[in-house]
């Protein structure tokens, strides 16, 4: 009996679709995978807003970066030799066994979806940090303190410090925490 290749994700997406888009994964996975390394490795030496927003553009839950592990669990999937399904054209279903490759492929599939959401959850985390690292406080080292850049006129706390350093995200010690006043302003504002 003649034989076809089928994974869970074709059978999910359909065979056509499932081709086409397969087709283009290795250019884009190729692609953004240059990308991503020329982008964490500045961003592993610099700290600039440009590649901040680059960081933001290319990470986390923006859609290119969900196109981009999508096309990635694409290129990984494994399809695997099955009969050829018996076609019912009277009620247009297919029917076909299924050995136990195909059911290890549902496996892999459920295995590369957890990671492809990992993937997303922690880039997302590293764009939080990264810009957290690029953007301007202005810190009291006697209070321990650091203060929004976009609050400090409406910060009781900024105005009554009488010596205020600016500094980058990245300078900032761990000892030193979050002004209480600025945290509720950013609280009520939002990102």
């Amino acid at each position: 009996m003649p034989t076809v290749k089928r994974s869970f994700l074709s059978d999910l997406i359909g065979n056509r679709t499932y081709d086409e888009y397969r087709e283009y994964a290795k250019p884009i996975v190729a692609i953004g995978c240059c990308i991503l390394i020329v982008l964490y490795a500045l961003s592993s030496f610099f700290h600039l807003g440009f590649i901040s927003y680059l960081v933001t553009l290319t990470n986390g839950y923006s859609l290119l970066f969900i196109a981009f592990i999508a096309e990635f669990i694409l290129l990984l999937d494994v399809r695997v030799n099955v009969e050829e399904p018996e076609r019912d054209y009277w009620n247009k279903t297919e029917k076909y066994s299924k050995p136990i490759t195909y059911k290890l492929t549902t496996v892999w599939a459920f295995v590369l979806a957890v990671l492809g959401v990992m993937a997303i959850y922690f880039s997302d985390k590293y764009r939080d940090q990264y810009s957290f690292e690029c953007d301007t406080f202005f810190v009291d080292k006697d209070a321990g303190i650091y203060h929004l850049d976009i609050f400090i006129d409406d910060c009781e706390k900024a105005c009554e410090a009488e010596c205020l350093e600016e500094m980058k995200g990245y300078q900032i010690s761990k000892k030193i925490t979050f002004c209480e006043d600025c945290e509720e302003m950013l609280e009520d504002y939002g990102p």
